[in-house]
């Protein structure tokens, strides 16, 4: 039974709710030593997964999973800090459901301050402790943002530096296929200039060569002609 529940039961009557046994006292506060949660959650990527993919259903699986992170933040700091022993802001929010009843805003508000001040909660405490669980909020996304900033590092803008390297590295082969390229097509012409100009003299070397001996053999007709 919720908080506001258990000072209103006398003058009220409240359904019960599922795992909320009546002698619970949830006003109860450890007085060791609090410890904020330390393992924040992660996000899973499936690297082999076309980024198409990783969005949807799972980004509101992650939302949910950092919404639950602070739920429990929230919640062991209230239970454990001796910051917060007493009736104070996190009481006052939870309690406000059990006063949701009432439509006016405004009402409900009142309504749900005005019975707790029995408990000794005053205006200053709940704002006070209100800004207490912020600075604790506020610790854990910038110890988030610093880790943030190291994976980014490490995952992001190594990678980052070695795409340009292999990007520079393709490049420069890409200059050095060119090149290459133009040599080949250099010294394709080159072989074919070549082979021209042996075949030419070649086939004019063997055309004068057989000229002669024609010379030769029409003169050698005519001597065994004439004598």
């Amino acid at each position: 039974m919720g908080f506001l529940k258990n000072i209103m039961s006398p003058f009220l009557e409240f359904k019960p709710e599922a795992g909320d046994p009546d002698n619970k006292n949830s006003n109860a506060r450890a007085a060791d030593a609090w410890n904020p949660v330390k393992k924040m959650p992660s996000l899973p990527v499936d690297t082999q997964a076309p980024a198409s993919n990783i969005s949807g259903s799972q980004n509101t699986l992650v939302t949910t999973d950092y919404h639950k992170y602070f739920e429990d933040l929230v919640e062991e700091a209230n239970s454990k800090n001796t910051l917060f022993q007493g009736t104070d802001f996190k009481e006052f929010i939870d309690s406000k459901v059990d006063v949701e009843a009432i439509a006016d805003e405004a009402t409900k508000y009142k309504t749900a301050f005005n019975v707790l001040k029995r408990t000794g909660l005053t205006k200053e405490k709940l704002v006070t402790t209100g800004h207490q669980y912020m600075n604790i909020i506020d610790t854990d996304l910038k110890g988030f943002a610093d880790a943030y900033t190291q994976q980014y590092k490490k995952d992001v803008e190594q990678n980052e530096l070695l795409l340009q390297k292999k990007a520079g590295e393709l490049q420069e082969l890409n200059e050095r296929i060119t090149a290459i390229s133009l040599e080949i097509k250099k010294v394709s012409q080159e072989i074919t200039r070549s082979k021209d100009q042996l075949n030419s003299n070649k086939d004019a070397f063997n055309r004068a060569g057989q000229n002669k001996m024609k010379e030769i053999q029409s003169e050698l007709q005519k001597i065994e002609q004439y004598f």
